[in-house]
């Protein structure tokens, strides 16, 4: 009886002390994950610039004028440097 649980418990702790694939898992997902963000990122960006657009075509020509001479003077009105 002993000896069936000492057997028992060697196989077990041999099965448990085998490497698995967890760590490539991780290393995998992790690659995904910072595909998928860079991915939406550049999406928010191309979305932000085209609703900056869009609000500047919403706008006159006076206040077009304004806002272009705005932005050059100061870089720092956007979040989004051009």
């Amino acid at each position: 009886m002993r000896r069936l649980i000492l057997l028992i418990t060697l196989f077990l702790s041999a099965v448990f002390m085998l490497p698995s694939g967890h760590a490539q898992e991780q290393k995998v997902n992790q690659k995904k994950f910072n595909k998928d963000r860079e991915r939406k990122q550049k999406q928010a960006v191309k979305e932000y610039h085209k609703a900056v657009k869009q609000h500047q075509k919403n706008q006159s020509k006076n206040t077009r004028a304004m806002m272009r001479q705005s932005r050059k003077q100061s870089g720092t009105l956007t979040p989004i440097k051009h």
